[in-house]
């Protein structure tokens, strides 16, 4: 048996082999893209000059993971090896295209599958109900290729349904996390959107600013606060007629305003990946703004969600589902924190923000205590 990397003569056996699986098959467009993009991979397993199986893996630009989409074997040839045979070349491929873990989604009930994956390594990280045309439910696995531990905060994953929503999308995930309990729709994301946007970026749609996010969020009772590299308007360098630079200037100075009660609500000054840490540790979640052209190849500011860290890498959910994915591929994206500084700005004047989303404070008399100097404050682990 060989296992190589398909090619275009080989979209017929693949379509073959589709036409073996139990649901979510792929269509002749979508192989064809899978061949052919850069942020793909296909291999086969070849038994005398016949395709028996196939394996499909899904990168992420910006991110060292790799997404084992599908195994498929020839139902006449299957309990020979030829599923490990391609997951092993999987693995092999994406340590050298620098990916430091593997990451699928299998059938719930499917034992044999399952088998394979943790006898090779993988761990179950969670279970996504309804995930399958069927309506069945798939686990989620991931096997690390390098030692490592990652903390993950339970974030609600939500996707932006308009090109313009990364921000109020975002918001809402974070928000739920930390209790907020409005159901997810789009016309609360909509709303989040009209409450937070700048109204001018570039020819399009208003973005929205770290200020307007954490304005919108405190009317809904989440406690939100902002963290930005300086004090300069957000944003404004993207559009060139001075119109526009007078409107957004004028609505962030409303949100500004809108924060002024709070002498905690705003922190200037730069910040990195470690004070990301020091804030998922105390139970804060952080949406951050990242490069949309590192991210998507889109010169557009973006927000994601900070759901984790380890000692290498921040997880972020990506509000963002590129065409040809499925949502899957945007949970708990593994983010070099070695990179997080150049990640984490945005334009020419590399405007980096911020906001972070924590429980209401709580209210009430507090008894007043004494304390000794040596007194440690709480941990929270």
């Amino acid at each position: 048996m060989h296992v190589r990397r398909a090619e275009r003569p080989d979209l017929p056996a693949l379509l073959a082999l589709e036409a073996n699986f139990p649901g979510d098959t792929l269509g002749r467009a979508s192989l064809t893209r899978f061949l052919t993009a850069d942020s793909a991979e296909v291999w086969v397993a070849e038994q005398a000059g016949v395709v028996v199986g196939d394996a499909i893996v899904l990168y992420r630009r910006g991110f060292d993971t790799a997404r084992l989409y599908s195994i498929v074997v020839d139902p006449a040839w299957r309990g020979r090896g030829i599923a490990g045979a391609l997951l092993d070349r999987a693995e092999s491929a994406a340590r050298v295209r620098g990916a430091v873990a593997m990451r699928l989604e299998v059938r719930i009930d499917n034992r044999a599958a399952i088998g394979l994956y943790e006898a090779r390594g993988y761990e179950v990280v969670g279970t996504t109900d309804g995930y399958y045309e069927d309506d069945s439910s798939a686990l989620r696995l991931r096997k690390r290729f390098a030692a490592a531990r990652a903390h993950l905060l339970p974030v609600p994953y939500y996707p932006q349904s308009l090109d313009f929503t990364c921000g109020p999308a975002a918001l809402m995930m974070a928000m739920r996390a930390v209790g907020w309990t409005t159901p997810f729709s789009q016309s609360e994301e909509v709303a989040l959107w009209r409450e937070a946007t700048t109204v001018f970026m570039l020819s399009g749609h208003g973005g929205t600013s770290a200020h307007g996010l954490a304005v919108a969020a405190r009317r809904r009772g989440v406690r939100a606060r902002v963290w930005t590299a300086d004090d300069a308007v957000p944003f404004i360098d993207s559009v060139r007629q001075e119109e526009k630079k007078t409107v957004i200037a004028l609505s962030h100075r409303a949100f500004v305003a809108a924060l002024a009660d709070d002498p905690e609500a705003v922190r200037i000054g730069e910040f990195s990946d470690r004070d990301v840490v020091v804030q998922l540790q105390a139970g804060v979640v952080p949406i951050v703004l990242v490069s949309g052209w590192r991210f998507h190849a889109e010169k557009v500011p973006h927000w994601v969600v900070v759901t984790g860290w380890d000692d290498d890498y921040l997880y972020v959910h990506d509000p963002l589902v590129p065409e040809g994915t499925q949502r899957a591929d945007a949970l708990h994206l593994p983010l070099p924190r070695r990179q997080f500084a150049a990640l984490a700005r945005y334009g020419r004047v590399r405007h980096r923000a911020m906001v972070l989303l924590g429980p209401p404070r709580r209210r009430g008399r507090r008894t007043q205590t004494t304390r000794s100097p040596n007194d440690a404050s709480p941990s929270t682990k």
